[in-house]
């Protein structure tokens, strides 16, 4: 293949307070094939380059208004873009001025069939600008997961010629840590064992579920401590139970990135009995800190954790009170479950994440990904 031209989409790269999405950017940006693929990069961002960039990419910033309405496109232009790769899945209008193939990653569809997910302000902008994208603006996505990739298949009609699994990694940080329970306690005040959930606490993370088990948990067992970290949307009133905190309940709220592993590390145990998930990212870090997890029996949660963890119906209440109740007693469960999650989460490398998206560039540039009419 010719040498090409290549825009990436970098603002994930110097994103402060990064959530799910911009961390599953932030893993693709740092795997791309930069030296090894026969192409010339460019980086787009509202932020000037960070560390590590400079020589290896041609990065332009603009700190201003309309950026990806406006100011990308006119790039795109200026720089004669062959293929550019949105980390979100969307792809402004004026793009289609230009003659570069688009690249989406697609972290999940599940909005389509539960818009009761969606926060309301952000309702209007996937029913108005991501879905019309994904349906005409989009020649190549990037599916997180098989189980997503599914999903674009069959409730948006996408060829399988045009989508590529590519699955996140975890970060280097996440390894397991030593003496973690003494800096969770020095970090956060948290004595004893705990239960850890973390994410953005939204309805598919089936908040309201998992407080009202710990909640049983708690009347046997009065020691039990739930720890949520991450970012809270106060549209929901088992959000609001959450924030409001109650017997053993810790809402932290965004922790830094450089605590997870600690985190992870010092829990019992990490819950995530998710109703959906398009991958379910802090699944995969806590297994690689050595976590024991619970996961729910859907999307794309049982191709992240296979056997190396507990997975219920995250409809049941019930069970999800029972393998919390387990999980929280039998230590020789957790431990058997720590092993396997180290062994499962090294199946996710950052190797095979290049060998994807190398494959995808390839797939998507080479034109067997028809523009959509």
């Amino acid at each position: 293949m010719k040498e090409v031209r290549i825009a990436v989409d970098a603002r994930p790269l110097t994103a402060k307070g990064a959530t799910g999405v911009e961390n599953v950017g932030r893993l693709f940006l740092n795997a791309l094939p930069i030296g090894s693929f026969p192409a010339r990069w460019f980086f787009y961002s509202s932020q000037p380059a960070t560390d590590g960039w400079s020589g290896k990419v041609f990065w332009r910033s603009y700190k201003g208004p309309a950026f990806l309405r406006l100011i990308v496109p006119f790039w795109l232009l200026r720089d004669r873009i062959d293929g550019v790769f949105f980390y979100l899945s969307y792809v402004p209008p004026l793009t289609r001025w230009t003659s570069a193939k688009t690249l989406v990653t697609v972290c999940d569809v599940m909005w389509l069939d539960r818009p009761d997910f969606l926060d309301p302000p952000s309702r209007k902008f996937i029913f108005r600008g991501v879905l019309p994208s994904l349906r005409h603006r989009t020649d190549h996505f990037i599916a997180i997961s098989n189980a997503t990739a599914s999903e674009l298949k069959t409730k948006l009609a996408v060829p399988d010629q045009k989508i590529s699994v590519v699955a996140p990694y975890p970060d280097p940080i996440f390894r397991p840590k030593e003496k973690a329970a003494e800096a969770v306690q020095q970090l956060y005040g948290i004595e004893g064992p705990f239960f850890l959930c973390v994410g953005v606490a939204k309805p598919n993370k089936n908040v309201g579920a998992i407080l009202t088990a710990f909640e049983r948990l708690r009347s046997q067992h009065s020691e039990a401590t739930l720890v949520w970290a991450g970012y809270t949307l106060p549209f929901w009133e088992p959000v609001k139970r959450l924030e409001k905190g109650g017997q053993g309940v810790r809402y932290l709220g965004y922790v830094p990135k450089e605590h997870l592993p600690i985190l992870y590390s010092a829990c019992q145990a990490l819950l995530s009995p998710a109703l959906k998930e398009g991958f379910g990212l802090p699944l995969l870090e806590a297994m690689a800190c050595g976590s024991a997890v619970l996961a729910g029996d859907e999307g794309a949660q049982r191709e992240v954790v296979g056997s190396a963890g507990l997975l219920v119906n995250p409809y049941d209440e019930d069970a999800i009170f029972q393998a919390m109740k387990e999980l929280w007693l039998n230590k020789d469960l957790r431990d058997d479950l720590r092993k396997k999650a180290v062994e499962r989460a090294a199946h996710f490398t950052k190797e095979q994440t290049t060998e994807q998206l190398r494959a995808a560039l390839q797939k998507a540039l080479r034109g067997e990904s028809e523009r959509r009419a």
